[in-house]
């Protein structure tokens, strides 16, 4: 039963007998447990901006702008200060933290990697408070256990290490702030402690949207964990479900979509891959299955898990069968339990509640499997392990004076060792894009966007390599990982886009148009493909070709005046003189000093034999020149 190490034991959903805390538990053991996070993540304070950072820092508008910013973060979407795209998801909170760094200190790596450590190891702090709270009858030493392992865990260093991943540190912090005020409510009456938890709970929907799974957890949490009738529990959860009603109106009215306004592609989530529904669901399972082999043995990790990293299944591959097994069994279990208030039984339904909306069961994400996801079903995970091994070694610290024998200490401190060394050494995989891909392709052999992504950070590293042999062993490692990438999926954009730059800076124009129109065919509307495609039909004078893309280019972006100016040009070098000027004078609308233009439209003029209108914009280019600079 909750909260007992024996099978014999009684529910801790009776009555309780006032707690007598002492030094350690109210000062040592929350101290201990902050330094602990300090120390073993402390080795991410002098990392750079990696992976997706550059989307919540450098490259976030709303975010350089500081408190400037700030006003334009809560009214618009997570990404469009981004990408300009107000859809998908509306989280405030992490770019309101951010800004005020940034604010602050400016846009400095080591700042953010500081504060997402100090919220993390918070979060620990609090994580122990609500053990406490929740295992009112046990001895310090069990929640202190649990929370040892939860800090050390190393599914969470992705959260912790990667700046963008300060949505999930922040949501973690304030769930369990949430829940710690909601005990204290149910212990004291004071309704303060309500509104409070409440409040924490609005903060942690507008952190992350994975939140809105607490309207089942919270109620879940007080029935197991206190003796109180059904019907009190869903009154007092009132107050969460209207906090979640009035960020649900926000969010829909804020955002212009609350889902992806761009179709999913394989590459995002290797489910979008399913030929069907079936296949869908079975590979759904199979990665259920991988989320609970990682919190098992956190080894390898990754920070990529897509296309064919994890391929698309059916219900007839055996770990899809073995996954289906155990959740089903677990399942069972769990509702068998519930009556009997079994931790076991809490523990899994806690977990699955919080895996549901990353499931890709019932909607699919943006994302095949993120390690991040894990950071705050992880709790009951850690409180699971600890009760196993109090049965295992005998341990029964349900006393408040109880304390923990040498076996028990034993099993604890050599998983801590294990869990920490794994930690440490895979934090230093965060350090820069360079380090975390290079890693990336050994941890998953089979992922196209790993082998792209370091790939494109080799040639980024032969740019900035001072000496030769340094230079063509970077370039060499693109080429094997860019042709490696489309090995496993041939029809990868990025990589056919990044691969025919390479191409063309080496010389070969050829082969770069090549990878360039196979690119376009994936994706029509990149802008950066039809730039280069126009470019290359430029210099080999295939104009006609040329043009295609261009006018293909206008019909997305309309109003660019380079664009327009090009289009011009281009027409200019086929003799149609009539079409030429026609664009060349919606440049001059848009911007009425574009030298370039106006020296055209003077060749132009002067080949019609047309003095008068040559005249009239050589006139017009000499005012130019003559404006003071």
């Amino acid at each position: 039963m909750i909260g007992q190490p024996s099978k014999k034991s009684v529910v801790t959903a009776r009555k309780h007998a006032p707690r007598r805390t002492n030094p350690l538990e109210l000062f040592v053991f929350p101290s201990l447990l902050f330094l602990f996070a300090f120390i073993l993540y402390g080795n991410t304070i002098n990392h750079d901006f990696a992976l997706d950072d550059d989307i919540v820092t450098r490259k976030n508008i709303f975010v350089q702008e500081g408190f400037a910013g700030i006003p334009m973060i809560f009214s618009k979407g997570f990404l469009y200060g981004f990408n300009q795209r107000n859809d998908q998801s509306y989280r405030p909170i992490s770019l309101l933290s951010l800004a005020v760094e940034t604010g602050f200190f400016g846009s400095k790596p080591g700042v953010h990697h500081f504060l997402n450590i100090l919220y993390y190891a918070l979060a620990c702090v609090v994580l122990f408070l609500l053990l406490k709270k929740l295992f009112l009858n046990y001895s310090a030493w069990l929640p202190f256990a649990v929370t040892l392992l939860f800090v050390s865990h190393p599914i969470h260093t992705e959260a912790v290490a990667n700046i963008k991943s300060r949505d999930e540190v922040l949501n973690l912090l304030l769930l369990l702030a949430t829940l710690l005020k909601l005990f204290q409510f149910t212990d004291t009456g004071k309704k303060h402690y309500l509104i409070i938890s409440a409040a924490f709970y609005f903060l942690a929907l507008l952190t992350k949207e994975q939140a809105i799974t607490f309207l089942a957890i919270i109620p879940l949490t007080l029935f197991f964990f206190r003796k109180i009738p059904v019907g009190k529990i869903l009154i007092t959860c009132i107050p969460f479900f209207i906090v979640a009603g009035i960020y649900m109106v926000m969010r829909w009215a804020i955002l212009d979509s609350v889902t992806f306004d761009e179709k999913m592609t394989v590459v995002n989530n290797t489910l979008a891959g399913a030929a069907n529904m079936q296949e869908r669901l079975a590979t759904a399972m199979l990665i259920l299955g991988k989320y609970m082999l990682l919190l098992l043995f956190p080894h390898p990790l990754s920070w990529d898990y897509s296309v064919n990293q994890i391929p698309v299944v059916t219900f007839f591959n055996p770990w899809v069968i073995g996954s289906l097994l155990l959740y089903t069994t677990l399942f069972i279990f769990s509702i068998i339990k519930v009556k009997a208030k079994n931790i076991f039984s809490y523990s899994f339904l806690f977990f699955i509640l919080s895996m549901s909306v990353v499931s890709n069961i019932f909607i699919l994400i943006g994302s095949t499997l993120g390690e991040r996801f894990l950071l705050t079903p992880s709790v009951v995970f850690c409180i699971s392990l600890i009760f196993i091994i109090l049965r295992m070694t005998r341990t029964d610290l349900s006393s408040h004076l109880a304390k923990p024998g040498p076996v028990f200490q034993g099993a604890i401190i050599s998983i801590l060792v294990l869990y920490s060394y794994k930690t440490i050494s895979r934090n230093m995989d965060w350090e820069n894009n360079l380090t975390l891909f290079s890693q990336g392709v050994v941890s998953s052999p089979n992922s196209a966007r790993a082998h792209a992504s370091y790939a494109f950070s080799c040639k980024s590293a032969a740019l900035e390599a001072s000496d030769m042999e340094t230079k063509v062993k970077y370039l060499n490692l693109a080429r094997v990982h860019f042709n490696r990438s489309l090995e496993i999926n041939p029809t990868y954009s990025y990589t056919l886009y990044n691969l025919g730059v390479m191409e063309y800076e080496t010389g070969n124009k050829d082969a770069a148009k090549a990878l360039y129109v196979k690119a376009l065919k994936e994706e029509p509307r990149d802008l950066n493909v039809l730039n280069n495609l126009s470019v290359i039909c430029i210099e080999k004078k295939q104009y006609d070709e040329a043009l295609t893309y261009l006018l293909q280019t206008r019909a997305i972006t309309p109003g660019n005046s380079t664009l327009l100016g090009n289009i011009g040009a281009v027409y200019q070098r086929k003799g149609k003189f009539e079409e030429a000027i026609q664009y060349d004078e919606m440049v001059l609308q848009i911007d009425p000093g574009n030298g370039q233009v106006l020296g055209n439209l003077i060749e132009i003029y002067s080949m019609l034999g047309n003095t008068e209108k040559a005249n009239y914009y050589i006139k017009a280019k000499d005012n130019l020149n003559l404006k003071p600079r």
